[in-house]
Formats: C-alpha cells, sequence, structure tokens
C-alpha cells in the first residue's frame, strides 16, 4: 500500500514537472543564454587571468632582479661604510695634529702678512726713489732711438758711399786693365833694356836673411836684370795687402843682397825667411822712402 502510495505521489510530481517545465520555457531558454555568457565571460576571466598571472610572473621575477641588485648595493654599501668609517677613525686621529698645524700656519700666516706690508712699504719707498731713474731712462731710451734714427741715416749715407766706391772700383779696374793692355802694346813696340824696367814684376826665393837683419840675399844678378841702387816694391805670396821697399845693392853676376829700406827695414824683416817666395815690383822713389 505504501509503494502504491509512493509510487503516485512520483508520479504526480513528475507530471507536476512537466507542467512546470511548459509554463516556464521561456524562463529555461534566457537561463541557457546566461549561463553561456557566463561561460563565455568565464573563458574571458580565465584567458586574463592567465596573462595577469604571466605578468605577475614577470613583475615577481623582476623584483627579485631588482631584489639581488639591492642586496648587492647594499653590500657594496656597508663596504664603503666600513672604509670610510676607517678612513674617519684615522681623520679623527690626525685631527688634533691638523688643528696644531693649522694654529701655527695662522700665526706663520699673520708674520708673512706683516712682512707683505713692511716689503710694500719699501717697494713703494724704491718705487719713489727709481722714479729719478726711471725719467732719465726714459731720455736714454728717446736718446737711442735718435741714434738708431741717425744711425739709419748713416747707414743709408755708407750703402750709398759703397755703390760710389764699388763704381770707383770698376773704373780703377777697367782703367788698370787698359793701362796693362795699352803698356804691353807699347812696351811690345819699344826694345826694353836688359834691366828692369819701372812696373816690372819678378817672382825671387830668398837665399837668406842677413845676421843684422839689414836685408836678404837671393840668387840671382845681372843676368836676371838686377842693378845697383834699382827700388822694389815687395810683398809676401800669402800677405798681398803688406808692402815694403827693398834696394838692391851689391849686385853681382849670380847673387845680389836687397836692403831693407827705411821704417819698412823692422816690419819687413818680423816675417822674411830663408826660402820665402817674394814678389818685386820695380819702382822709384816716393815720399814714404825719401829721407
Amino acid at each position: 500500500m505504501t509503494s502504491i502510495i509512493f509510487r503516485l505521489l512520483a508520479w504526480g510530481v513528475f507530471f507536476g514537472l512537466g507542467v512546470m517545465f511548459f509554463i516556464n520555457q521561456k524562463s529555461f531558454v534566457s537561463l541557457d543564454k546566461e549561463v553561456a555568457e557566463a561561460e563565455k565571460l568565464k573563458k574571458e576571466a580565465t584567458y586574463n587571468l592567465e596573462i595577469d598571472e604571466n605578468k605577475s610572473s614577470d613583475l615577481i621575477n623582476g623584483l627579485f632582479r631588482e631584489r639581488g641588485k639591492l642586496r648587492l648595493e647594499i653590500e657594496e654599501s656597508a663596504t664603503k661604510a666600513g672604509d670610510f668609517k676607517e678612513e674617519g677613525e684615522m681623520i679623527l686621529l690626525k685631527e688634533k695634529d691638523l688643528i696644531e698645524k693649522s694654529a701655527k700656519l695662522g700665526k706663520e700666516l699673520i708674520a708673512i702678512r706683516a712682512d707683505l706690508v713692511e716689503a710694500q712699504k719699501k717697494t713703494a719707498e724704491k718705487v719713489e726713489q727709481g722714479a729719478p731713474v726711471r725719467e732719465q731712462t726714459k731720455e736714454v731710451l728717446e736718446e737711442v732711438k735718435q741714434l738708431e734714427e741717425e744711425s739709419k741715416k748713416v747707414k743709408s749715407e755708407r750703402d750709398e758711399l759703397n755703390a760710389e766706391l764699388s763704381a770707383l772700383r770698376t773704373r780703377r779696374d777697367v782703367a788698370i786693365r787698359t793701362y796693362n793692355e795699352e803698356r804691353e802694346r807699347l812696351l811690345s813696340e819699344i826694345e826694353r833694356p836688359p834691366y828692369h824696367y819701372f812696373g816690372d814684376e819678378v817672382e825671387i826665393d830668398v837665399l837668406s836673411v842677413s845676421p843684422s837683419g839689414a836685408g836678404l840675399f837671393i840668387e840671382e844678378g845681372y843676368k836676371s836684370g838686377f842693378r845697383d841702387d834699382f827700388k822694389y816694391l815687395a810683398y809676401e805670396q800669402n800677405e798681398p795687402d803688406r808692402y815694403f821697399y827693398l834696394q838692391a845693392s851689391l849686385v853681382q853676376k849670380g847673387l845680389t843682397f836687397l836692403e831693407f829700406m827705411g821704417d819698412f827695414r823692422e816690419n819687413a824683416s818680423d816675417f822674411i825667411r830663408s826660402e820665402q817666395k817674394l814678389f818685386l815690383i820695380r819702382t822709384g822713389d816716393s815720399n814714404t822712402t825719401l829721407p
């Protein structure tokens, strides 16, 4: 009996649910839509959650890296702090010495400033004392400037004189060359005497210098054109601008004594030696050879 009652109740509930299904069919459709939308939102949330998890992992990894860097920096800072601490302790130990040195330097600075003031006073006095000297220096500089201007003028005049002298030398050389050419031409037309003619130049070798220093001997005589009392203008080969006078005496066939004339005796005897080569130019009396 009880089972029949339960069966009737079950069938009644079943038919009741069927009636309720048909009555609430629209509500079930809308509920399916909501479930589908909820599933969609769930998927999106799951996707976004995965993305957020990845980002969170990256952030956490970055935080770990930064924490490692920070830890290294903290360790370095701690090491430096230890060094600074040691340096600070050293500085504190030296502070007393520095204070004493600073006080000593302060005293020296005061003394130096006093000396500087004194030196400035002395410098001012020296400047005042040096004013006349500066004035004289200024005058001297002006004189030097004037002398430089005069020197420029003199130099200009000297250059002009040098140019004139060069022109005169050129004219002299031309005149000498013309004279020699004309002389050679004339001499070629006349009969030369058997002795040295005026202007003839001969080359000799000194045989010896007389013990008295009055003259010199040469191994040439009449055959070479020397005659008694002939006068010669002589010069040494290595010193063509150093002239002296000789006069022939005791002229023999192959020997002649040439006597130093006038003041030239002392000068010539100083550098004449045996086997020395000399050049002689026959000349006449001059205002330096006449007594």
